[in-house]
């Protein structure tokens, strides 16, 4: 079950702190997004508060486990993002083109560059870990 609570969205979400933790909720996410048409599930949407989500690329799934972007460029007004939390509900957001984000455990941090579409879901989901909403990325025009 997708959580569309706005004020359970709206919290920070916890570091994860153990691989047991990782693998349980992954295991979680992949089940609940296996009958999901779309690219990413953070696990606060589905009632986990830990900063962990799974975005589906081009032929895998991969996990960011308390991702932070460390680098991002060219602002853009991204057209009709959605979210599983929000049915039927697009929003032109302000996203960035290309983003690198660390992700892992303790010193155990990869990183990795995302552009475009997948630049956009990576945002997305990690806006959902830090309480964030793409109504809180509303794109406003500048006059």
């Amino acid at each position: 079950m997708i959580v569309t609570n706005i004020k359970e969205l709206k919290k920070k979400c916890e570091p994860v702190i153990s691989q047991d933790e990782v693998e349980s909720i992954v295991k979680k996410l992949e089940e609940t997004f296996t009958t999901l048409k779309g690219y990413g599930l953070a696990a606060n949407q589905i009632g986990i508060d830990k900063q962990l989500a799974i975005v589906r690329m081009d032929k895998c799934i991969l996990s960011l486990i308390n991702p932070i972007i460390v680098f991002k460029e060219n602002k853009y007004k991204f057209t009709g993002e959605n979210c599983f939390s929000f049915p039927g509900l697009f929003i032109d957001t302000d996203r960035y083109e290309y983003v690198v984000v660390e992700s892992g455990l303790g010193g155990d941090r990869r990183r990795f560059s995302f552009h475009g579409l997948e630049a956009a879901v990576i945002q997305h989901e990690i806006d959902h870990l830090m309480g964030i909403t793409i109504r809180d990325r509303k794109h406003r025009s500048r006059k």
